[in-house]
């Protein structure tokens, strides 16, 4: 409280004859000096919650006479509105994050105070294109206002405050666009720096910086170090929307003109880099193998020969579509060269794939070309390898594939050929004996949440707590409760640190736990819960949880506790 009796007094003494009349041209800087206040007062809550709702009562209460002070009794009423509610629930716990969920309306009076009338400050409309859009910064309270303005519009937000994390995890998360809240002390940072590098390659990712600094010649250097947008705060978020949004869509035109084969609309080759990096951690973080295959198409030269290239390139977009249409949305078709395709089966087995690509490989030949008054139809080979080494390069599994391929092709085409991989039966042992040996060195996280991004920031966390402590770490990472119990992982009876979601499809985080427990697994268990009641975490400390951690993450928090299990895995 004598903190906001000193936020009064801050404003009182300025209020003379002339203010009501002077009012608007001041109205930025005093609004400005409230969001400075709000900020301090999250960042106190950050290290001191749970927060009764008594404290919070007094906060909005303070908020809401400041405002008055400073003749915005808009915000008055907002804070009035959101002190009803509380007075509601007298007894309820707050969290940091919960307490800054409800501040978002008043952040909404605070940020688009000038822009009212505009229509730029509308809220979005809900639709139009998906996108992922990274936060980088440190400003909750921008960044919560930003979320809760834009809840309708199909973009997934996924917050880092560190900007060396954010440059870190930049390949993995592949977002469409990040925003970096930035003051003029990052200016040359080397962590700046390497975020602007990464964006650059190996695909572009437009940057938007938001900053309180509105020097000109601050802003020309950020344009010169790279930025594609700087965009002074306070802001409304309407109005950054539609500059991000500009930006995202200029950013899949560059993809389509850099990566769209033009005769066909599937991906080029140049996109199979990218395709390996997504494949190559799926199968470091949760050990899950992928099939690349190579097709060619059967006699083709002839086709071009008897019929003309016309007909050859209708051939070659029947078999691009037709490959498009009998194929998962995970999986990636991409036109390598000629004739030829590479399928990039995700998440597929050995026996999968060939079952797959006989599949393919028979409904193609019933297909009909129809083109420049001909009519005939086509078959391909395929060669096939399964990806389960993450540490071999790209080019080693295409060597491979082809090889296959040529075999096929040998044996008088129409056919699926397996990469043969030969390894001798002492190497094989030795291999597996430095395998054992390593394997009790080595910490092992299962990551079981439905939320991609979640798992991917998590797992960039275990890593990071690795290299500090020079550990090897073996990352699981499953989308729900079930696969992780019917996975291999659960059948013997090494130590893992489990990161369970409370709540998952098929099986929510409670369940999962009880079975843990039931069947006497010796792994320590961390529970994220985005729960408001307390008693859901006291249950979940019955169920026998060893840590908990509620969502949206105090990345402190998170870090220390998960440290603190990591530890325990060695006692």
């Amino acid at each position: 409280m004598r903190k906001w009796k000193q936020r009064e007094n801050f404003f009182l003494p300025q209020l003379g004859s002339g203010y009501y009349e002077e009012r608007r041209g001041k109205l930025d800087s005093y609004v400005v000096s409230l969001l400075d206040q709000m900020k301090e007062q999250y960042e106190q809550w950050e290290a001191s919650s749970p927060l009764s709702s008594a404290e919070l009562i007094r906060f909005f209460g303070a908020i809401g006479r400041a405002a008055e002070v400073i003749g915005r009794n808009d915000i008055a009423a907002e804070a009035e509105r959101i002190l009803q509610g509380m007075s509601r629930q007298k007894e309820r716990q707050w969290t940091a994050e919960e307490a800054l969920a409800e501040m978002v309306p008043l952040l909404r009076r605070c940020y688009e105070a000038e822009e009212t009338d505009s229509p730029i400050a509308s809220p979005p409309q809900r639709g139009g294109t998906e996108a992922d859009v990274l936060l980088c910064g440190n400003d909750p309270l921008f960044f919560a206002y930003l979320r809760g303005s834009l809840q309708t519009v199909p973009w997934r937000f996924i917050t880092l405050p560190s900007l060396e994390q954010a440059a870190a995890s930049m390949f993995r998360l592949n977002p469409d666009c990040i925003i970096v809240d930035i003051g003029e002390d990052h200016l040359e940072t080397p962590s700046f720096l390497a975020l602007l590098e990464n964006t650059g390659r190996p695909c572009y990712i437009p940057v938007v910086i938001v900053s309180r600094d509105g020097r000109k010649a601050v802003h020309l250097k950020w344009y010169e170090l790279g930025a594609d947008d700087v965009i002074v705060k306070p802001a409304a978020a309407g109005e950054l929307f539609i500059r991000v949004r500009r930006l995202v869509e200029k950013k899949r035109k560059i993809d389509e003109l850099v990566l769209i084969d033009e005769l066909t609309g599937v991906y080029n080759r140049k996109y199979l880099p990218r395709v390996y990096v997504r494949l190559r951690s799926d199968l470091e973080r949760s050990g899950t193998p992928s099939c690349l295959a190579l097709l060619d198409l059967d006699h083709f030269k002839q086709v071009n020969d008897r019929f003309g290239h016309l007909v050859g390139d209708a051939v070659l977009k029947k078999l691009a579509a037709f490959l498009l249409q009998h194929t998962r949305g995970m999986d990636t078709v991409v036109r390598f060269g000629g004739e030829e395709f590479v399928v990039w089966l995700a998440k597929t087995s050995t026996g999968e794939a060939r079952r797959v690509l006989r599949r393919l490989q028979r409904q193609f030949a019933s297909e009909e070309v129809e083109a420049d008054g001909v009519r005939l139809s086509c078959t391909f080979s395929a060669g096939f390898v399964e990806c389960d080494d993450p540490n071999e390069p790209l080019d080693h599994w295409l060597n491979l594939a082809d090889k296959a391929l040529y075999e096929a092709k040998r044996k008088g085409g129409n056919r699926v050929e397996e990469a043969r991989r030969q390894t001798s039966h002492a190497n094989g042992a030795q291999a597996e004996k430095q395998h054992r040996q390593a394997d009790t060195q080595r910490w092992s996280v299962a990551i079981v949440d439905d939320d991609e991004l979640a798992r991917t920031v998590i797992a960039d966390l275990v890593r990071k707590l690795a290299a500090e402590q020079e550990r090897e770490v073996d990352i699981y990472e499953f989308g729900d409760g079930l696969s992780f119990l019917e996975s291999p992982l659960c059948e013997h009876g090494r130590r893992f640190v489990v990161i369970l979601d409370r709540v998952m499809p098929k099986m929510d985080g409670l369940e999962v736990l009880h079975r843990l427990r039931r069947r006497r697994m010796p792994h320590k268990v961390m529970m994220l819960t985005s729960r408001q009641d307390e008693r859901e975490i006291a249950h979940a400390l019955e169920k026998g949880v060893d840590e908990y951690v509620t969502k949206p993450f105090k990345w402190l928090e998170l870090e220390a506790r998960l440290r603190r299990l990591l530890k325990e895995l060695e006692e």
